[in-house]
């Protein structure tokens, strides 16, 4: 069952892994309507990287969830292995690059906003 807040998303497309391999390579191709303006260039080289960052801390993030889930349906889960889990501090890591990255994701957008709006079709 998807959450509300998923379904806000829309329809699964099953392209999530290729979607973040896509991502993690860097190739963000912006519109026709977006290229070619110089006042965006270097922020449309901002955006792609935050793209690319918040890529990289999902599949950090993913990875733990798989570990986590392979643990619990282990037939004999380790104690031992529960605690390196719990205690991963690169798990943390990953979701502040996240939320630095998304905040970053976002104000770049907010500025590619302002300037078509400042500057429509130029």
């Amino acid at each position: 069952m998807r959450r509300a807040s998923d379904r806000r998303e829309g329809e699964r497309t099953g392209a999530g892994r290729r979607a973040r391999d896509y991502l993690l390579a860097g190739r963000t191709d912006p519109s026709p309507a977006l290229r070619g303006r110089h006042e965006l260039e270097n922020l449309l080289l901002f955006l792609s990287d935050d793209l690319r960052e918040a890529a990289l801390a999902v599949g950090g993030i993913e990875g733990f969830l798989l570990r986590a889930r392979a643990l619990v349906e282990q037939s004999e889960p380790s104690p031992d292995e529960l605690l390196r889990l719990i205690e991963d501090r690169d798990v943390v890591e990953r979701f502040d690059l996240l939320s630095d990255a998304l905040g970053s994701l976002r104000r770049s957008m907010a500025l590619i906003h302002d300037k078509l709006k400042s500057h429509p079709n130029h």
